[in-house]
């Protein structure tokens, strides 16, 4: 190999590591509870943008947003959502606050119903978990 190929392999290598770097401190700590590991957050376009890379490890994603108020108007995230995860037979196995638009849990395989909140009002959403990703929105009204 040429001195140019190899300084152009070692810039794009740094750059890589630069870039999850990067990415991995814009994100908050992963917390646990009851074995779930779960993050929230997503304010702002480049924590927004590390939150969307790293969904891919984690086999659920919820997205928080409010419906745009007229047709052709972008949807606004929303934050602070109360939610709550109930497994196959009901048991809570998770309740917490996303702090941002985004939240990635961490759930063994199976079934769930997955509940937020926004201002009083309710969504529900039932899930499967296994090993392929799965985004779920939930989208209230802008008023």
């Amino acid at each position: 190999m040429s001195k140019t190929t190899h300084v152009f392999l070692a810039t794009l290598l740094c750059a890589g590591v630069a870039h999850a770097a990067t990415s991995d401190n814009l994100l908050p700590k992963p917390k646990t509870e009851n074995g779930i590991t779960w993050l929230s957050g997503g304010i702002g376009e480049s924590q927004a943008h590390a939150f969307r890379e790293e969904a891919r490890k984690y086999p659920l994603s919820l997205e928080f947003v409010l419906k745009p108020e007229y047709k052709g108007t972008p949807a606004e995230y929303t934050a602070n959502i109360p939610v709550t995860v109930r497994n196959a037979h009901g048991t809570v196995v998770l309740t917490a606050t996303a702090q941002g638009p985004y939240m990635l849990l961490k759930l063994p395989a199976g079934r769930y119903t997955v509940v937020a909140e926004h201002r009083d009002r309710k969504i529900e959403r039932h899930v499967y978990v296994d090993h392929a990703h799965r985004r779920v929105v939930f989208e209230w009204p802008a008023a």
